[in-house]
């Protein structure tokens, strides 16, 4: 072995190898106190400006929001991208401002509104809904105790030439409606048709089964913004059914109407509609014209599930008859004119990612006079 070298006291010996020399190390403990302190840094530290010194514009406070719900713009007249292109609201009352609000949203349109199919805006079952979509519904009607079928020939035609009762007249329908309704088009028009297959079981007279009218039709929308749409209808009924088995009216109808859809807030919209049922080539003096008026409440209730909403409904159906007749009990053709039929229902509708829907309602007359004193309505919805 070769000798080792003795160590100093003041280190320490390392062997990595047995033939490799030591490696030492000093392990005296160092002392802080002999170090030099480090200087202090400067109370205020000298500042060299690299510019111009910048001036800091005061914010502004935020301009005053009118609220309707869905559709806020501010009362300068500036909209939410910050174009202004409107005069700014000087009314002091609420009916000023209210009256200001529907100028503008006609006149000075959002520029950030982006205009699109929403669940809320069509979820009505007696309503039509104001923006063209592209649809495929299958609808199940069920009605039962329809009094007075022949009234101005709008469900079928006179006695003789619509079903013969056994009796003097018929005193009530109970019937079943399949409809299968198209809509196609585009953001601003859409073209409708719509057949039915049904069945009628009449009290008095005989049963009848088969394909009903038609209808087809136009749907115009002349009014889009976050507060209001408004559309315009045109449908025209054609005679399709078999007439003496009640199955069709057996004469053409216009049928020109006005939607209207308001959104109220957030979660509630109301769909309005005033239609009028014109027949052409109707019998003279049971033939009649028919005002429709009909108000849809929707509200969300619940998201089962995200993108899946949950809408109830309610409605106010009112049909005015402006002329025609009806078969009484005695038999006798009676004048019709005058009376209004009124309706209301309540529906229930749940929407699945916003391309499918199912709903179910339930309608009953509110009126002495009405159509069915119950009518089961049920949907279901594909939008492509």
């Amino acid at each position: 072995m070769p000798p080792v070298e003795p160590a100093d006291a003041e280190t320490q010996a390392v062997f990595n190898m047995p033939t490799e020399p030591p490696f030492r190390f000093n392990t005296t403990p160092i002392s802080f106190e002999s170090q030099q302190p480090l200087p202090s840094p400067p109370e205020t530290p000298e500042v060299v400006p690299i510019g111009p010194p910048i001036k800091i514009a005061p914010i502004e406070q935020q301009q005053p929001w009118e609220d309707w719900g869905a559709y806020q713009i501010p009362l300068n007249g500036c909209s939410t991208c910050g174009e202004c292109r409107c005069e700014p609201c000087t009314a002091t009352t609420r009916a000023g401002r209210f009256l200001w609000l529907i100028q503008h949203a006609v006149c000075c349109t959002d520029p950030c509104y982006e205009p699109a199919w929403r669940p809320l805006e069509d979820s009505a079952f007696f309503v039509n809904s104001a923006r063209p979509q592209g649809t495929m519904r299958f609808r199940w009607d069920a009605g039962f105790g329809l009094s007075t079928p022949d009234r101005a020939e709008f469900f079928w035609a006179k006695p003789g030439r619509g079903p013969s009762p056994t009796g003097v007249y018929v005193p009530d329908v109970d019937y079943m409606t399949l409809y299968q309704y198209t809509e196609t088009g585009g953001k601003k028009f859409s073209a409708t048709f719509e057949y039915k297959y049904m069945e009628v079981d009449p009290e008095g007279a005989p049963h009848g089964a088969g394909f009903g009218d038609m209808t087809i039709g136009t749907k115009t929308l002349l009014f889009d913004n976050g507060l209001f749409q408004v559309a315009f209808l045109m449908k025209t009924h054609m005679p399709a059914g078999r007439v003496s088995r009640g199955l069709g009216t057996g004469h053409v109808s216009l049928e020109p109407i006005v939607v209207v859809g308001i959104h109220v807030a957030a979660e509630s919209y109301l769909q309005i509609e005033v239609g009028e049922w014109i027949p052409i080539a109707a019998d003279p003096t049971y033939g009649g014209s028919i005002l429709h008026m009909a108000t849809s409440f929707n509200h969300t209730l619940a998201y089962p599930a995200p993108s899946s909403p949950l809408i109830g409904t309610l409605e106010l159906d009112t049909w005015s008859f402006q002329a025609g007749a009806y078969t009484n009990s005695l038999g006798q053709a009676t004048s019709a004119s005058g009376a209004m039929y009124a309706q209301t229902s309540a529906g229930i509708r749940w929407f699945i990612c916003k391309d499918y829907d199912v709903g179910a309602s339930l309608a009953t007359g509110v009126t002495n006079q009405h159509w069915a004193d119950f009518l089961f309505r049920t949907d279901f919805r594909v939008r492509f």
